[in-house]
C-alpha cells in the first residue's frame, strides 16, 4: 500500500498541501473530477498535485483516495491540525445566535476573493450586514447552500461553518437531504433498513420501486414537510402513501386533490393501506365522521373550512400542488390556510420548479417560510422581472440555478429517463371517474330499462332477440364513453400542463370521439384517426404528430392499433376499452416501438365508478392472460363468453 506523502507550502492561493503518490493516471482523472479547481491544482515546478489546507478538501481527498489502494493516514492526521493551521492566516468565525448564523472573516488581500466572498454571502435569501458589530448573518435553514457555495471560493469561512456548534447539525442534515434530493436508489444499509420497516406496514404482495423508496426516505429526512416533483408517472401517490404506512401516528390526515382523482387516492388507500378508515367528502355539506383519512377536492375545501379545522390533522397531503399558484383564489387561500397550521405537509407536483417559479411560491413559502419569507423578493429574483408600462411583470424564470440549489432540501425531483431501469416496459394505470348525479342520469335511465328488458324475459321464459345483449351492453358502454369525455380533457390538460409532450388518445364510439375534438379543439392542436380516414391523410396526420405540429392524436381503438408509429408521444390514454385486451396492447404498441426515446410507456384507462366500466375492467383483465389476439374482426364465440360474464356479474352486483 503506497503511502501518501504531505508537503505545507503556501501560494497566492493561500495555505496548500502537496501531495507526492507516485504516477497514476487513473488516481489522476479520478481526483480531478472530483476536486476540481482551485480545491486541487497541478504544481509544475514541483511536480505533484497540490489541494487547499483545509478540513473538508483534505477529508474529501482522503475519501477519494483510499479506495485506491493508498495509506492516507497522513491526510488524516493533517486534517487534525488543519484549523490551528488556519489560524496562522486569520480564521473566520461562526456562531450561532437564535436562528441566525453570525459570520466574521479577516480582510481577504485578494481583492477579487474578497469580492467574490461577499457576493456569495448576499446571494443568500434574509442575509444581514450588522454595521455596529461588523458581522454578517445568514438564516440557519440557509447555512447548508453557503457552506456548499465557499467550499471552493473561501474554504476557511466553509470549514468555520460546518465545524459550529449548532450549526454543524443542521447543515449535515441538509446535505442528506439534497444528496437524497434526485437520488434513484438508497446505499444497500438504508435501503434494506427502510424496506423492513415497510414490509411491516404494507400488505405482503406490494413493493416500492427503489427509487420511490428514497422518495419515502426523502420525507422522512424533511419530517414530512417537503414537495415530492417526481416526473409524472413515477408514483408520487404511492410515495406519500408509502410515508403515510411508516407514520401511522400521523392521523387524521387530509388529503386536497383535484376533483377527478379524489377517487383514485381512495382507491390506492384500498390497496397500500388496506386498514385505514377513509372518507372521501363530496359536498360542501358532508359531515365529516370519525376517520383516519379525509380526502377533498380543492373546490369543497373552503366550505368545509371549520370542519376540516377542527380535526386537527397531523399530516396535510397536497396533491398537485401547483393548483395553490395564484394567493388571491378561494382554494389557495382555505388550503394554504388550514396547511399553515398542519404539523406535516406532503406537497406533490411532477411540474419543474424552474419552468414557472412564480406558480412555486406559494407552496415553497408554506413548506419553508424562513426559506422563502417574501413574495416580491422571491419574484424579483427568480421571476425574470420586467416591467411593461403598466406593472410588473413576473412570468418569467432568473437565476434558476440558484433557485435549484436552495429548494434541493425540499424538494425531490427525478426524471422518468432517470429511473426507466427500475420501471417495467409498460406501466397500466387505472383511474377511477366518479360521476355525480346529474352527470349519471342518462346512464341510470338505460340501466333500468335494461333490467326491466332483463326481468321481462326471465319471467316469461321468452328467447331474447339476436345480438340483444351485446345492443343493450354497447349502449351502456357508449353512454360512459361520453360521460368521461369532460374528464379525458381535464386529463389530457394536467398532462400537458405538467409534461408539454404529445398524447394519443384512444375511443371506441364515433360519438366519443367528435364529443372529445369538440372539447379540446379551441385550446390545442388536434388531430383525428379513424376507420374513415384516407389511408394518405392517415399517413399524413402521423407525420404531423411525429413532426411535432399536433398535441393530441385522437384515434378509434381499431382502427388505429396497426400499422401506425406514433412514437413522439410516450403515453396513451383510453377513454374507451376494447372486448381483446390485445387489440389495446396493439394500440399501447403504436408508442413503443422503435424510435421510442423512452424505455417505458404509459397507459392509463379511465373507468367509471359503479357502472358497466367496471365490470367491463374486471372481465376484460381477467381473460387477459387468456384471450388471444384475433386480428381479422374478432372472434365471435370468445366475445359472446365475454358477454355472458359480464352480464353474469352486472346482475349480480344488481341483486338480480
Amino acid at each position: 500500500m503506497t503511502k501518501v506523502e504531505v508537503v505545507p507550502y503556501s501560494d497566492k492561493y493561500g495555505p496548500r498541501l502537496g501531495l507526492k503518490f507516485g504516477y497514476n493516471p487513473e488516481m489522476n482523472s479520478l481526483l480531478k473530477a472530483e476536486l476540481g479547481f482551485p480545491a486541487l491544482m497541478w504544481v509544475q515546478d514541483r511536480r505533484f498535485w497540490s489541494i487547499q489546507d483545509n478540513k473538508s478538501t483534505i477529508e474529501h481527498t482522503a475519501t477519494v483516495m483510499a479506495p485506491m489502494g493508498y495509506d492516507v493516514s497522513n491526510l488524516y492526521d493533517r486534517s487534525k491540525t488543519a484549523k490551528a493551521s488556519r489560524a496562522k492566516h486569520g480564521e473566520p468565525t461562526v456562531t450561532l445566535k437564535g436562528t441566525r448564523v453570525m459570520l466574521q472573516w479577516p480582510f481577504l488581500a485578494d481583492a477579487m476573493l474578497r469580492d467574490e466572498v461577499r457576493i456569495t454571502v448576499k446571494s443568500i435569501p434574509g442575509w444581514k450586514f450588522h454595521g455596529d458589530s461588523k458581522l454578517w448573518s445568514i438564516p440557519l435553514a440557509q447555512a447548508q447552500v453557503l457552506y456548499k457555495a465557499l467550499e471552493v471560493i473561501y474554504p476557511d469561512l466553509a470549514d468555520a461553518i460546518i465545524e459550529c456548534e449548532g450549526v454543524s447539525e443542521t447543515v449535515e442534515a441538509s446535505i442528506e437531504r439534497v444528496e437524497l434530493s434526485s437520488a434513484v436508489e438508497l446505499s444497500i444499509e438504508d435501503e434494506e433498513e427502510l424496506t423492513k420497516r415497510l414490509e411491516h406496514e404494507l400488505p405482503p404482495h406490494l413493493e416500492l420501486y427503489p427509487f420511490q423508496k428514497v422518495g419515502v426516505a426523502f420525507a422522512e429526512a424533511t419530517n414530512g414537510r417537503c414537495l415530492i416533483g417526481d416526473d409524472m408517472g413515477l408514483g408520487k401517490t404511492v410515495q406519500a402513501l408509502g410515508y403515510m404506512a411508516l407514520n401511522r401516528g400521523d392521523r387524521p390526515a387530509i388529503i386536497v386533490s383535484p376533483a377527478n382523482v379524489k377517487y383514485n387516492w381512495a382507491k390506492e388507500i384500498g390497496v397500500w393501506l388496506p386498514g385505514e378508515k377513509v372518507q372521501v367528502i363530496d359536498t360542501g355539506k358532508d359531515e365529516l365522521e370519525d376517520n383516519d383519512i379525509y380526502i377533498i377536492n380543492y373546490d369543497l375545501v373552503l366550505k368545509q373550512a371549520d370542519a376540516l379545522e377542527d380535526l386537527n390533522a397531523k399530516l396535510m397531503v397536497i396533491d398537485e400542488a401547483h393548483y395553490l399558484k395564484n394567493e388571491k383564489t378561494q382554494r389557495s387561500v382555505a388550503t394554504l390556510g388550514l396547511a399553515t397550521y398542519c404539523p406535516k405537509v406532503l406537497a406533490l407536483s411532477g411540474t419543474a420548479i424552474s419552468s414557472r417559479p412564480k406558480e412555486y411560491f406559494n407552496i415553497l413559502h408554506l413548506l419553508k417560510p424562513q426559506l422563502f419569507p417574501s413574495r416580491w423578493d422571491f419574484q424579483h429574483k427568480y421571476c425574470d422581472p420586467y416591467h411593461n408600462g403598466w406593472g410588473w411583470d413576473f412570468n418569467g424564470a432568473s437565476n434558476t440555478k440558484e433557485l435549484n440549489e436552495i429548494t434541493r432540501d425540499l424538494a425531490l425531483r427525478r426524471l422518468k429517463k432517470e429511473v426507466l431501469t427500475e420501471l417495467p416496459d409498460k406501466v397500466r394505470t387505472f383511474l377511477p371517474v366518479h360521476l355525480n348525479h346529474n352527470e349519471r342520469q342518462e346512464y341510470d335511465a338505460a340501466q333500468d330499462e335494461w333490467d326491466m328488458r332483463m326481468d321481462e324475459h326471465f319471467i316469461t321464459g321468452e328467447a331474447m332477440e339476436p345480438g340483444m345483449l351485446l345492443a343493450m351492453i354497447g349502449k351502456l358502454r357508449q353512454i360512459c364513453g361520453k360521460m368521461k369525455v369532460t374528464h379525458a380533457k381535464a386529463w389530457i390538460e394536467s398532462y400537458r400542463h405538467h409534461t408539454g409532450k404529445p398524447i394519443v388518445v384512444f375511443a371506441h364510439h364515433r360519438a366519443v370521439i367528435d364529443e372529445l375534438i369538440e372539447h379540446l379543439r379551441s385550446d390545442h392542436r388536434v388531430g383525428t384517426i379513424t376507420g374513415s380516414t384516407a389511408p394518405k391523410a392517415r399517413q399524413e396526420i402521423v407525420d404531423a404528430f411525429q413532426d411535432g405540429q399536433v398535441d393530441v392524436l385522437v384515434c378509434n381503438t381499431i382502427a388505429a392499433k396497426e400499422g401506425l408509429t406514433l412514437t413522439a408521444a410516450d403515453t396513451v390514454l383510453f377513454i374507451e376499452r376494447e372486448w381483446v385486451p390485445t387489440d389495446e396492447e396493439q394500440a399501447e404498441d403504436r408508442v413503443y416501438r422503435i424510435g421510442q426515446e423512452s424505455d417505458s410507456v404509459h397507459a392509463v384507462y379511465l373507468s367509471c365508478m359503479g357502472t358497466i366500466d367496471e365490470h367491463f375492467d374486471r372481465v376484460v383483465e381477467a381473460k387477459r392472460n387468456v384471450v388471444k389476439a384475433v386480428l381479422d374482426g374478432g372472434n365471435i364465440e370468445e366475445r359472446q363468453s365475454l358477454v355472458k360474464e359480464l352480464v353474469k356479474r352486472m346482475r349480480e352486483e344488481r341483486g338480480q
